[in-house]
């Protein structure tokens, strides 16, 4: 029983909706909207090996369209760079940050973890290039620096120990600050943001019962495993407040959000029946099968803005993106045939065993604005969304859906049987998709599969392009994943992870693309 609650633990925490960027974009798509989008491959490789189990990772990208990733990994190779803050594995698995420049070629790439094992890192950055990170970490010597809130490692249980949160500088050779944050028996994180003052807020899930929480908190009772909001200083010394959020029977924040007035969004994964649904609740009873939460928190984490029960009997995660002018993005997926559809829905009923589904709230009254199904006759879930502009959401995610809706631009069209990915016999055929919805007319402006892998993150920048990251497969596993590789590659398969950026709208075509061989 013990091995099955590990496993158990360990398919949850993978499936949970990794964190973003913090960054608001909000750049135009010039001619967009009127004729579709056009993508192109601007680059995709293979890149490193990550950890086996439980291998979570991140993307985000920043202003000037650099891309940053983290995760964990045990690969003993990995590519670190000169000047790297550590450049050697310390542990089973340690934590990773890559930052890799807009045509794919890699900055810097740096572990960081101590003698056991490091997981689930989730990574944003500020407007200066410094890079926070917060995750889960087995090791009691993972580097903490004197005078942050927590120098003393807590605890750890079956299948997490302590969370770490990190502020590195921006040529990722040196840690600013780093703490602990956790109770005597496990936690991890589930995302990371940073507010309009510097202010670090975090989010995960807990199964200590002496995890901290603050004066005048939204909730400090604890019960069994419950999801925790925590905002620490720019300095990383202070934790200005730390809150549970709901009563602990099985919660789990998967995607995280701050807005302008550092107001905090949380969605994620709850079986709990009685969570302290707030009076303009979407829905107030616990649904069937995995339902999920969508909660609002001031900036002090003592009130409690909004709380309502959001989409029953779908995947693990769900995930959420603010934007200005008060947009809010959730999305996931569903089985619930009672799941509300606006008008412009791409889809208004469930076609498969389980859809994905948009959903865009006004973020200053929590009203949804829109929200529709998208799926084929299979199962779809999205895992990654982001605004272009306030009109236009894209969306990455996977499906088993060999029908999935793609438009006739599409890069990659064809759902082949032949593929097999990671752990096939247990989980089957997953390709995952890129799509871009037009949610002020109802429209699909772009959608493609891409390669099969296990999970795919996505994250836009301000000028519209993609960059992705996937777990393709471990080098163990037969079959290929149908992953484009460009020519000017890093690494040829087979290794876990998969990385590429689309670039949306290139002029000319011909001069950006290039020639990709299916791998």
């Amino acid at each position: 029983m013990k091995t099955i609650k590990v496993i158990l633990f360990a398919l949850l925490l993978l499936l949970a909706a990794w964190g973003r960027c913090a960054e608001i974009h909000d750049a135009a798509l010039a001619g967009g909207q009127a004729a579709g989008l056009a993508y192109a491959l601007g680059f995709s490789t293979y890149l490193f090996h990550t950890d086996q189990y439980a291998a979570n990772y991140d993307i985000c990208t920043d202003g000037q369209g650099f891309i940053y990733i983290s995760g964990n990994t045990r690969d003993r190779n990995f590519p670190a760079t000169a000047g790297a803050f550590q450049r050697e594995l310390h542990g089973e698995a340690d934590a990773f940050v890559v930052k890799l420049a807009p045509d794919g070629k890699i900055v810097f790439a740096t572990l960081i973890g101590g003698s056991k094992r490091e997981h689930h890192t989730r990574i944003t950055v500020d407007g200066d290039g410094s890079i926070y990170l917060a995750g889960g970490t087995h090791s009691p010597d993972f580097p903490v620096t004197p005078g942050s809130y927590d120098t003393r490692f807590n605890g750890e249980g079956e299948w997490a120990g302590d969370v770490y949160v990190v502020k590195m500088d921006p040529a990722g050779s040196g840690i600013v600050w780093s703490t602990f944050l956790g109770g005597k028996v496990e936690e991890t994180a589930g995302g990371i943001r940073i507010d309009s003052r510097g202010n670090v807020v975090v989010a995960g899930v807990t199964c200590s019962h002496d995890f901290p929480t603050t004066k005048g908190a939204i909730g400090s009772t604890f019960a069994k495993q419950v999801s925790f909001l925590s905002k620490f200083s720019p300095h990383g010394d202070a934790l200005l407040f730390s809150t549970f959020l709901g009563n602990g029977t099985g919660d789990m924040i998967t995607g995280l959000a701050v807005d302008r007035q550092d107001n905090i969004y949380a969605t994620g994964y709850t079986a709990t029946p009685d969570l302290p649904v707030t009076a303009n609740a979407m829905r107030r009873d616990l649904g069937p099968g995995n339902d999920h939460f969508l909660a609002k928190v001031d900036g002090t984490g003592t009130r409690l803005l909004y709380l309502s029960y959001l989409a029953a009997r779908g995947d693990v995660s769900a995930v959420l993106f603010w934007a200005d002018p008060d947009r809010l993005a959730v999305c996931g997926s569903t089985a619930e045939d009672g799941f509300p559809i606006t008008a412009r829905a791409l889809r208004t009923v469930r076609r498969g065993e389980r859809d994905c589904f948009v959903a865009v709230f006004h973020s200053s009254d929590m009203k949804l604005e829109y929200s529709s199904l998208l799926g084929g006759s299979e199962a779809d879930a999205i895992e990654s969304v982001s605004f272009l502009d306030p009109d236009t959401v894209m969306v990455g995610g996977i499906t088993t859906s060999a029908n999935f809706p793609l438009t006739e631009n599409a890069l990659f069209s064809e759902f082949p049987s032949w593929e097999k990915t990671f752990n096939n016999t247990f989980w089957g055929r997953r390709k995952s998709f890129v799509s871009v919805i037009d949610i002020r007319n109802g429209r699909l402006l772009y959608s493609s599969y891409l390669g099969a892998c296990f999970h795919i993150r996505t994250a836009a920048d301000k000028g519209g392009s993609i960059a992705f990251i996937a777990e393709a497969g471990q080098r163990e596993a037969a079959g290929t994943t149908g992953f484009p590789v460009s020519e000017n590659a890093l690494q040829e398969p087979p290794t876990y992870l998969m990385l590429g950026r689309l670039i949306l709208n290139p002029i000319p075509v011909e001069s950006n693309q290039k020639t990709g061989r299916n791998k």
